[in-house]
């Protein structure tokens, strides 16, 4: 098959939860023989030039990529707030030389596949339709909405709470409208797709997560450290916001029990008040953008994740639980992963069950190491990157 993926920022470098979903889907795709097209937004957020991507990678997959400038520009989005009916963090991204571009990739070969990564991209429907018939498939990495009606309930500024509030307003309509406009979708977990089957949406669908290629044993490191860390963009505002939640009502907790104890964290891009407030909390090692996420999770045996206001799949959970981390995490935090607490994970809502969730694990090494242990197991076996790429082939092939 000939697969064309549109995305809103490069696969590579997977620097994040979805390019890296993108990244290992398209990879695995190709490597099954399908002829494999990536038409990508590089922003200022999300740079790379095609020389940047290994020799290797731009032999299995065509890449194309188009400088775009979605720099917030206050102006505009005051304009938008007043004349526009889109949510302004996706006409962001609505582009003449992306749409030049696509206009002529489209004219120029036949797709089997058009598959679009998230809501950002669907602007594009429209120029898809004016060149080709070729079904489109919607790839939800989240229910979009979902996370900013979260932050609105979670914002005590009451004009970003407001603001929040009419951005998922937006993008619920989007979402809502986008079904009637592709002629498939591929979510990235159950949840995700039985919310698009109670809204409306009738045809063709499969769940297909973020897959993980392993091609040896894994094994387990950083088991005797019981020091907890934390790693995510520090640009996405749900992992600012938990962060900053577990800074101010977990970690000292933590901390007073055990004041010898770090926390170690690593994200890129933090904004000015993240690192301040870092400097400003006792027992905090801050490691910046690491090169090799690998690397550094090796070094810990607890990995938190307190997600307050996201949607969709955290992809650093599957990582965490394939490298033999315990998770700690909220129910929002796991949505679309179906982990068993207390066996696979530690799934926990308020500051005091999350302090005590980490107390308890240094305390009891023992527990952590089962945890760990079945962990792996329990995300080797239901996100095995071969296994889920050939459903999601077989998916298409019944679609052409």
């Amino acid at each position: 098959m000939k697969i064309l993926f549109l995305t809103n920022k490069p696969p590579y470098p997977a620097k994040d939860g979805s390019s890296l979903a993108t990244l290992c889907m398209a990879e695995g795709l190709a490597e099954l023989g399908n002829s494999i097209t990536i038409l990508s937004i590089s922003t200022q957020k999300h740079p790379c030039r095609i020389e940047q991507i290994p020799i290797e990678l731009r032999q299995l997959i065509n890449f194309n990529l188009i400088e775009v400038n979605t720099k917030i520009n206050l102006i505009n989005a005051f304009i938008n707030l007043l004349f526009s009916k889109l949510p302004y963090n996706i006409e962001r991204f609505i582009d003449s030389g992306y749409t030049k571009k696509l206009t002529e990739i489209l004219k120029a070969n036949r797709y089997d596949i058009i598959q679009l990564e998230g809501l950002y991209m669907s602007p594009y429907i429209k120029t898809i339709r004016e060149q080709t018939d070729t079904p489109i498939v919607y790839r939800s990495h989240n229910i979009e909405h979902e996370i900013w009606v979260r932050l609105s309930q979670n914002e005590a500024n009451i004009l970003k709470s407001t603001y929040y509030l009419l951005l998922s307003k937006r993008i619920r309509r989007m979402e809502n409208s986008v079904k009637h406009q592709v002629n498939a979708l591929v979510a990235i977990s159950k949840r995700d797709e039985n919310w698009f089957r109670s809204n409306g949406f009738n045809k063709p669908s499969a769940a297909i997560p973020m897959g993980y290629s392993i091609e040896k044993p894994i094994r387990i490191e950083g088991l005797s450290n019981d020091e907890p860390c934390f790693l995510g963009s520090l640009d996405w505002i749900p992992n600012q916001e938990g962060l900053l939640w577990f800074l101010n009502e977990v970690w000292p907790k933590v901390y007073t029990e055990f004041p010898n104890l770090f926390f170690h964290i690593a994200g890129r891009n933090a904004p000015a008040s993240i690192i301040d407030r870092l400097k400003k909390t006792p027992n905090i090692e801050y490691h910046g953008e690491v090169e090799n996420a690998h690397e550094y999770l090796k070094r810990y045996s607890i990995l938190i994740v307190p997600i307050l206001s996201g949607s969709g799949m955290r992809v650093k959970i599957i990582e965490g639980m394939i490298f033999g981390k315990v998770i700690v995490t909220t129910t929002i935090g796991m949505e679309g992963i179906d982990a068993i607490n207390h066996e696979h994970a530690l799934i926990v809502d308020t500051p005091n069950d999350f302090a005590q969730a980490i107390t308890g694990l240094i305390r009891q090494p023992a527990n952590k190491e089962g945890i760990a242990k079945k962990a792996c197991i329990f995300a080797i076996e239901h996100f095995n990157s071969s296994k889920l790429t050939k459903e999601l082939e077989n998916f298409y092939k019944q679609m052409i």
